[in-house]
């Protein structure tokens, strides 16, 4: 089992994420939205004051780029705007329309029924274990890319 570790973390990793964006575009496509804008919307949900487009890469974990175009979908659709109450177009926060908050409580309902699910038939215990061990894991393949770039 120890020589076939590698192979069954990564495929596993790798199968996790495709359902994971299966599950989240098929969500999102009910608001006409893509995949992507839920961890943004989610994020801005859990935020009373709003978020800048650096704090949204920041906690979704994705560049500045794929930001502003989540961002774009999103003010067209209505679901946020740009609070820009101090007159600066620099450091902005984004904040939720009543529309926003509405289509983001009910995503987060639907990805903690999802993460319900997933979790099926695990005790906490071995949730516990299991997430601390996830973050070392990602801890210490996160220290090896910064030792090789």
């Amino acid at each position: 089992m120890e020589d076939n570790r590698f192979e069954l973390f990564s495929t596993s990793a790798a199968y996790i994420v495709k359902m994971i964006q299966v599950l989240k575009s098929y969500k999102m496509g009910q608001y006409g939205l893509k995949g992507t804008t839920c961890s943004c919307l989610c994020q801005l949900l859990a935020s009373e004051d709003g978020l800048t487009a650096g704090e949204l890469s920041e906690r979704c974990s994705i560049d500045k780029a794929q930001v502003s175009r989540c961002t774009a979908d999103l003010i067209s659709c209505g679901f946020i705007y740009r609070n820009d109450c101090e007159g600066r177009r620099y450091r902005q926060k984004y904040v939720l329309t009543d529309a926003g908050r509405t289509a983001a409580l009910d995503i987060s309902n639907t990805t903690r029924q999802i993460q319900s699910q997933a979790e099926k038939g695990v005790s906490e215990d071995e949730l516990d274990a299991f997430y601390r061990v996830l973050a070392q894991m990602c801890d210490n393949l996160s220290d090896l890319c910064d030792r090789i770039n």
